[in-house]
């Protein structure tokens, strides 16, 4: 994926008729991420993993097979906690993401498991504020959600590793290395490492925010 350019997650996997595709993203020994495809009536069957899954669906319907089971349309979020067997089905074609924390110990805090939830709905707005939900934090990963209102914003500044910005809401400003780029629902950008950028809410503006050092 390229550096310091907007681009739509969704549009960095393919789609094929009666097919399951996955592309990996990112792959270390404390984070794993990786973008899916299923047809309708496809499925991916018996999945178990020994560590958290963040899966947040792009596109289209996805079904999780616990009991009862659970249905995730567009802009839905799961976290399927370590050792669930499940299978994942796809009533109508879809698209998502899928980030696995393969740590020792629980890294996911401040959101409830098992059950759905829409990520833009994590964290609300404060009037000429910024909010922060910190999800996963390490000495090697930060994970949050982060709610900036109109006209508020992170001021410039480098991070120790790249940041993974995917935008759940709104539309924001994102300054990297002095070029502006305008970010909207649905987009994704990635800020380098020792890079000055700067994010401002052009609109109120929730994203997620995946900072790897």
């Amino acid at each position: 994926m390229a550096y310091a350019e907007a681009f739509a997650l969704k549009d960095k996997i393919s789609s094929g008729k009666g097919q399951t595709i996955s592309s990996g993203v990112l792959f270390r020994d404390d984070i794993e991420i990786y973008l899916y495809f299923l047809d309708a009536d496809e499925e991916i069957s018996e999945m178990k993993a020994p560590y958290d899954n963040l899966m947040i669906v792009l596109e289209g319907e996805l079904r999780i097979g616990l009991e009862p089971p659970v249905i995730l349309n567009e802009g839905d979020a799961f976290i399927l906690p370590p050792d669930t067997q499940v299978s994942i089905h796809a009533d109508k074609p879809n698209k998502y993401i899928s980030i696995l924390l393969p740590m020792e110990r629980e890294l996911i805090k401040n959101v409830e498991k098992s059950k759905k939830i829409k990520a833009k709905d994590l964290i609300d707005y404060r009037p000429g504020q910024i909010a922060n939900l910190t999800m996963v934090k390490s000495p090697t990963l930060n994970l949050s959600v982060i709610a900036i209102d109109e006209g508020e914003g992170l001021n410039t500044h480098s991070a120790p590793g790249d940041a993974m910005v995917v935008v759940l809401e709104g539309e924001g400003e994102i300054v990297i290395g002095g070029e502006m780029h305008r970010v909207k629902e649905g987009d994704t950008i990635i800020m380098p490492k020792d890079i000055p950028h700067s994010v401002k809410g052009v609109t109120p503006f929730k994203m997620i925010l995946i900072l790897v050092k």
